[in-house]
């Protein structure tokens, strides 16, 4: 059995639009060293949605950024073994605070047992998957902040409460995010 490897032809009279997306297909499927993250989705967001980072639309972050070596299937897989619940999560807008590494990253903590706990069940099975690493390590576990990163488009105020009915996973590649799978919830 032949493999394809970049630029290989697979019979010359194939389509390239069809060998492009095999490429992408080989290339993301099991691509080492992809970047994710685990979010509570607030605002209307689609599987295949691809985003500004700088414009991502309202959500609580569930597992912040981390690298792994695994397919989108495996993390959906991962995200229906989690018991995520019967209902929405919802989630009280706490204080500002500041995040990222030169602190230039202005979120809205907020308060929520269960997206705590579900941190916790998701970081269980994430830090088994093949080449995981945290971005921030310090920010997992007991580390960890439930936030609703703020940006143009995202507003919230003190005490104001929020419902998440899905929960997705996005991969990150540079200043884009794409929503590769998601949950609903209740």
């Amino acid at each position: 059995m032949a493999t394809l490897g970049a630029g290989s032809d697979i019979g010359g009279g194939v389509d390239a639009a069809v060998t492009a997306a095999w490429q992408d297909l080989r290339m993301t499927a099991t691509s080492p060293s992809q970047r994710y993250c685990v979010v509570a989705l607030l605002a209307p967001l689609e599987v295949g949605d691809r985003v500004a980072r700088s414009a991502w639309p309202a959500h609580v972050t569930l597992a912040s950024n981390f690298l792994a070596e695994a397919s989108t299937a495996e993390l959906v897989e991962i995200l229906r073994e989690v018991p995520l619940a019967d209902e929405p999560l919802t989630f009280r807008v706490g204080d500002v605070a500041m995040f990222g590494s030169q602190h230039d990253i202005a979120v809205r903590l907020v308060e929520s047992p269960r997206a705590n706990h579900l941190h916790a069940l998701l970081t269980d099975r994430l830090e088994h998957l093949a080449g995981f690493a945290a971005d921030e390590p310090a920010y997992w576990r007991g580390g960890f902040r439930p936030h609703l990163t703020l940006g143009p488009a995202v507003r919230a105020v003190d005490g104001e409460i929020m419902r998440s009915t899905r929960v997705g996973i996005a991969r990150i590649q540079g200043a884009e995010a794409e929503l590769v799978g998601a949950v609903s919830l209740g």
